[in-house]
């Protein structure tokens, strides 16, 4: 089964990476020029949509979606209220992706904040006195960044006051230093604290987890999902694999295949 068409649109920095991986893979992708909303419908249509432009052109894309029955990975950050409610919309008619993070290690950060977070619930049900910690989120980006804090900080904010109940003290955002960006979940208790700390250093991560994401959406008839819960999917798809048995054909054949679609998941491409 050949490989969905990816389609970009977005001339910036993770366009670029993704359009640079794309093409080192041997996909093909059509380009959408975001200077150029009118000539969109001209560009023969591809599987799906990456959209890696900004907030300002959520209406041409969704409309291009709605129009062709496209899914959509919704790369951008910082829309409008308005925005993520036609987003919502779209998502009846096809596919929607909401991907305010396409790095594996920022899902692997959620995650494991969600398992500090039951264990000290558990432990304060049991009647533990001051369990729970202050909670503070540092997000850091190059001065570049648009706007703050960033989705990805907001998102672990979040994460935390849903699985504890307890909000976040802060949400602290720094524009400084080089590309990509930095997030640490800062958790404090008298005497001690904790360090949950994920760093971005390339947006290859991004890209790669953009096409794989890309790949998964362009499967579905329709539906709104975040970028994590895609990779829920994948997870309990690998998961569920039967297991190889003795033979080492058959067990070097399931390794194979579960590393692939690990490798279109999770963004371990570069």
């Amino acid at each position: 089964m050949p490989e969905p068409v990816i389609g970009v649109v977005g001339a910036g920095r993770l366009g670029r990476a993704v359009r640079t991986l794309a093409t080192a893979e041997a996909r093909v992708v059509r380009l959408y020029d975001p200077r150029d909303t009118g000539s969109w419908h001209a560009v023969p249509a591809p599987d799906v949509i990456l959209d890696c432009s900004a907030p300002a052109l959520t209406g041409p894309v969704a409309d291009l979606c709605r129009d062709l029955a496209l899914p959509l990975v919704e790369c951008v950050s910082g829309h409008s209220g308005e925005q993520l409610e036609r987003l919502s919309a779209l998502g009846g008619r096809t596919t929607v992706v909401l991907a305010h993070n396409l790095s594996l290690g920022n899902y692997l950060q959620t995650r494991a904040l969600r398992c500090v977070a039951d264990v000290l619930v558990t432990m304060e049900r049991a009647g533990l006195k001051g369990v729970v910690p202050e909670a503070a989120i540092l997000e850091r980006h190059p001065v570049t960044k648009a706007h703050r804090p960033s989705a990805t900080a907001q998102t672990l904010a979040r994460e935390w006051s849903q699985y504890t109940g307890s909000p976040a003290a802060d949400v602290a955002s720094l524009r400084s230093g080089p590309a990509v960006s930095d997030h640490e979940v800062r958790l404090v208790w008298a005497g001690q604290a904790l360090t949950v700390a994920h760093a971005v250093h390339s947006l290859d991560a991004a890209a790669a987890g953009a096409i794989g994401v890309a790949d998964w959406a362009a499967g579905r008839s329709h539906g709104t999902y975040t970028v994590h819960e895609v990779f829920d999917h994948m997870m309990a798809a690998m998961a569920s694999r039967p297991s190889a048995g003795g033979h080492a054909e058959e067990h070097k054949a399931a390794h194979t295949a579960a590393q692939a679609e690990a490798h279109a998941a999770v963004g371990e491409r570069p």
